[in-house]
């Protein structure tokens, strides 16, 4: 039976357009243990939240129709996050929303490329979905076209229970879509290959246009500048994304 306190949460996501959503313990993320304690001592849950992409938009040709699908996605997630900080105190519990994407500790040894929570460890921990072949937490509602965030509280929650039947259909079709034979199968991934297709213009090709740039002759800065990287790279830069691939998300079937 679900607390009010419960309710009171549900009732905040539906207002969002959230659909989806669980809790988790802290204790459920073992790996995240330290990082979990840092964000907010003391505490004991988690709410985990999925926010559905536009298969639509994440199927198009146009790389700019994806990305503003995922910037709008994002949106969601922040705000049903921080709506859910804001009941949470209200109500005289602590709670801290954890971003989705950025911003993100940069720091060796992470250096951007891990988050402070697994989210996919913790939806699966939640009972809202299981892994997929493609190593992403797939739901019954949508698939792996989601994006997770969620919520640290002290707040005492009772945890969902992980599902026992496997939400991902094997179909493979995510491992033979994929462009750059990233996804090797049963969540295992080629990390280098995928993120060269999922960060075209992401910090590697920042960092490759800094080096070029510094050593490039009068001309040669010229047509950097004047290049296509360039404009991508300050796209990217003023709309805060740089994700240029979605197939694997696209294509994944699941249970009705």
């Amino acid at each position: 039976m679900k607390t009010q306190l419960e309710m009171i949460l549900e009732n905040t996501l539906e207002k969002c357009g959230v659909k989806v959503f669980g809790f988790c313990s802290a204790d459920a993320l073992p790996q995240n243990k330290e990082e979990i304690e840092k964000i907010l001592p003391g505490a004991c849950a988690i709410v985990v939240i999925a926010v559905p992409h536009s298969r639509s938009a994440i199927s198009s040709k146009n790389v700019q129709v994806r990305q503003y699908d995922t910037i709008h996605t994002y949106d969601i997630t922040a705000l049903a996050s921080h709506s859910i900080v804001s009941a949470l105190e209200s109500l005289g519990h602590r709670a801290v929303a954890v971003p989705a994407f950025i911003p993100i500790e940069m720091t060796p040894p992470k250096r951007g490329m891990k988050g402070a929570i697994d989210w996919r460890a913790a939806g699966v921990a939640a009972g809202i979905g299981t892994y997929g072949k493609s190593g992403l937490l797939v739901t019954r509602e949508y698939g792996s076209a989601i994006r997770i965030v969620g919520v640290v509280t002290d707040a005492r929650l009772q945890a969902g229970k992980p599902l026992i039947e496997s939400v991902c259909i094997g179909c493979m079709k995510c491992i033979k879509a994929c462009p750059t034979s990233a996804l090797l199968g049963d969540g295992k991934i080629d990390k280098k290959k995928c993120g060269n297709a999922i960060f075209a213009t992401g910090f590697r090709a920042w960092r490759d246009f800094l080096d070029k740039i510094t050593e490039a002759s009068v001309e040669e800065k010229q047509k950097l500048l004047d290049g296509q990287m360039c404009m991508d790279l300050w796209q990217n830069f003023m709309t805060g994304n740089y994700y240029t691939c979605f197939v694997c998300q696209a294509v994944c079937d699941k249970k009705i």
